[in-house]
């Protein structure tokens, strides 16, 4: 979310007391963060480790929305806004988002795209008046971050669309914050091509399932999807993570769709036309959590175990009306053995995420109906659902455990699967 200026903000911090605006802004920041203790550097006491339960108790997300809320009782912002107000207002829903909360996120992801669109950030004619470069610049990506997050949380949510494609893309000069703002725009490549056209016939998949829709359209979509982030290998880990991830996720949304839509086909020619297509979602998924380190899914928060959770529904969907994909040899990886390594990831990536237990209770129910086994700990019903160890089956051993499970993603990236996950290889495309 490079919406900030690190030097800018460090130096607000001093003059706190003399703007209800700018406190405000970092009370709903700090109620993001202090929802992800793994990104945050630990107080550490010699010989004394630290309980990541009770680090934080003294004080809560909770606590912090209402202190933005009551700060901002001491400034005009509906009728005097600036970008710090967009900005505190997208805050504020991302911390309610992370909380389950989703009618006042919702509120607050619209109240934030309502004053951007009151400050006509949305129009590149306010761009060319602007004096001030960086002001400039951090409304630019604000503007974008709201683009991406709204066509994220619409497609989740079932939500209608605000904001419209209609200003330039930032601009990734050498330095710094190159590398960020590279990936950041590869988020935007991939969620510029959910438009109003794909939100309405989602909206209404549940409704109006014979309504016209060219399969011909989202086939399309598909292969824009696979091709998006051809340099996706140059970003960080973490980024590499939301991007993989958020790439597959779309692919299910699409597939999902053509499921509402009766486009699917058993024998179709394009495998994402297919009924089996989340099984290739998820070997793709659970490829990329074995190449990348757990903290790399960790400090994407619950945006990125959401996703995971949807593709694991969608294959344990496959798997309950095809029971025939579940059967294959306890030596040979299989649908089975990327089910419950979404079950895993969804247990260890999510340890310090507010909000991923419900993932995981219901994605183990799911894996425990159509595997016909048990995970140790009962996790569908346990409270402590954290632990994922294995599966109680003595007929089968787990294929992934001769994956190589210990290699890192550095020693597959001359591979021809780790180039097929991260789009290098588009030969056939060309």
């Amino acid at each position: 979310m490079p919406i900030l200026d690190r030097d800018k903000t460090y130096a607000t911090l001093l003059h706190l007391d003399e703007s209800p605006e700018k406190y405000a802004l970092f009370t709903a920041l700090c109620a993001v963060i202090i929802l992800q203790p793994e990104i945050l550097e630990e107080p550490s006491i010699p010989g004394h480790p630290i309980n990541h339960s009770t680090w934080n108790q003294n004080i809560s997300s909770d606590d912090l929305i209402r202190e933005t809320v009551r700060a901002r009782q001491f400034c005009n912002y509906i009728e005097s806004p600036t970008l710090t107000t967009v900005q505190t207002s997208f805050f504020l829903f991302a911390a309610l988002f992370c909380l389950g909360k989703d009618n006042s996120a919702w509120f607050y992801i619209r109240e934030a795209m309502t004053i951007l669109q009151v400050l006509r950030l949305h129009e590149e004619s306010t761009y060319t008046s602007l004096q001030d470069e960086s002001q400039t610049a951090f409304s630019r990506r604000t503007f974008w971050l709201l683009f991406i997050t709204e066509r994220a949380y619409a497609l989740q949510r079932h939500r209608p669309l605000t904001l419209q494609r209609t200003i330039s893309l930032p601009q990734v000069a050498p330095g710094a914050e190159s590398k960020i703002l590279s990936g950041f725009l590869d988020l935007v490549s991939l969620f510029q091509n959910f438009d109003d056209d794909f939100l309405s016939l989602w909206n209404i998949s549940n409704s109006n399932k014979d309504s016209a829709t060219s399969p011909q359209s989202l086939i399309q979509l598909q292969n824009i999807l696979k091709f998006a982030i051809p340099n996706v290998a140059e970003r960080t880990e973490i980024q590499q993570a939301d991007l993989l991830v958020s790439r597959q996720w779309l692919k299910t949304m699409v597939w999902q769709l053509c499921v509402t839509k009766r486009l699917l086909s058993s024998n179709s020619s394009n495998e994402s036309m297919s009924f089996h297509y989340p099984i290739t979602i998820a070997r793709e998924v659970v490829l990329v959590s074995r190449l990348l380190s757990p903290k790399a899914f960790e400090a994407n928060g619950i945006g990125i175990l959401e996703k995971v959770f949807d593709i694991g529904c969608s294959l344990a969907d496959v798997l309950l009306l095809h029971p025939k994909y579940v059967s294959l040899s306890g030596m040979e990886i299989g649908p089975k053995d990327y089910l419950m390594e979404l079950v895993r990831v969804l247990g260890t990536a999510g340890q310090h995420s507010s909000g991923s237990e419900r993932f995981l209770r219901v994605l183990t129910g799911k894996a425990d109906e159509c595997l016909g086994v048990r995970l140790r700990g009962n996790l569908s019903e346990s409270e402590d659902s954290r632990r994922v160890e294995e599966v109680d089956d003595d007929k089968d051993d787990n294929a992934l455990d001769h994956w190589e499970v210990g290699q890192t993603r550095d020693s597959f990236s001359a591979t021809s699967e780790w180039e097929t996950i991260i789009g290098l290889d588009q030969n056939s495309h060309d």
